[in-house]
């Protein structure tokens, strides 16, 4: 088939538009979002991290980010990075928003108080470094059906950092915990039954900590856990959020930077998948 001059023109004008647009309309998100940074403090991050195997056991829609894991695969050995989690910025708690509030909300709460897209890959392409775009690939296989996307505009974008570095910042917290005696023995157990105060046990040696009160582990339920405790516990192992001061993130992983945070819904016994 032959492409006339005028095709190829009408082409190129489709294309430069259709650019032109999606431009447009990262603007006007970075806009929406932006805060002028009054009362935008914070108290604490929430770092999230993904145990994958157990989130591919148990969770929904994950699509092509459970494709082709194995026990070999550097998802079911380490964590892989979920997000980092400002808390409510102190212009919301004067207002007298609830923690759930800001938690189902987060920076989209300044679009008229609207909720993130179902689904994620909706949101604007991230402006992402070549070296961070690498790692991200690597440490976060969410990243495929748009985590990151979704992490960036409800949990960042409204406080003003851009993608790269923010996201830079999450990565090297989780190389910290990666590289600790704590995943280890996460590694170490996969495929066993291993008790949640054993565990909690591993990550306060592990960083040199009185307690295990920042660390949060979160569980799913299996089917029979299911049926037996209506779903109130999990027995899987998905996910660790620990609770770290916004002031003394630079200071992770030392005892300095951590915080009491919030008591997890795992079992008394735990099953870390392979």
């Amino acid at each position: 088939m032959v492409i006339t001059n005028y095709e190829r023109r009408e082409h190129m004008k489709r294309l430069l538009q259709a650019m032109l647009s999606m431009a447009i309309l990262l603007c006007l998100v970075q806009g929406a979002f932006a805060q002028d940074g009054v009362g935008m403090q914070f108290q604490h991050y929430t770092f999230a991290m993904l145990w994958q195997p157990g989130v591919c056991a148990t969770w929904t829609e994950t699509g092509p980010a459970c494709e082709g894991l194995t026990p070999q695969s550097k998802a079911s050995q380490q964590w892989s990075l979920h997000g980092l989690w400002p808390s409510r910025p102190a212009q919301l708690i004067a207002s007298g928003m609830e923690a759930k509030n800001w938690w189902q909300h987060g920076c989209f709460w300044f679009q008229n108080q609207s909720f993130p897209p179902h689904d994620s890959c909706s949101l604007p392409p991230l402006e992402l470094s070549p070296k961070v775009r690498q790692e991200l690939s690597e440490n976060m296989p969410m990243q495929k059906v748009c985590l990151d996307r979704h992490e960036y505009y409800k949990h960042e974008a409204c406080f003003g950092e851009k993608p790269s570095p923010f996201f830079q910042t999450a990565l090297e917290l989780l190389g910290d915990v990666n590289a600790s005696s704590f995943t280890a023995f996460v590694r170490d157990h996969r495929g066993q039954w291993v008790s949640r105060n054993a565990l909690l046990k591993a990550y306060s040696d592990a960083f040199h900590l009185a307690d295990a009160s920042s660390l949060e582990l979160r569980c799913e339920a299996d089917q029979h856990s299911r049926q037996s405790r209506g779903n109130q516990e999990g027995t899987i192992l998905t996910e660790a959020w620990i609770t770290i001061r916004s002031d003394r993130v630079h200071e992770f992983p030392r005892p300095s930077a951590m915080m009491a945070g919030r008591k997890g819904n795992c079992a008394k016994m735990i099953h870390i998948l392979p």
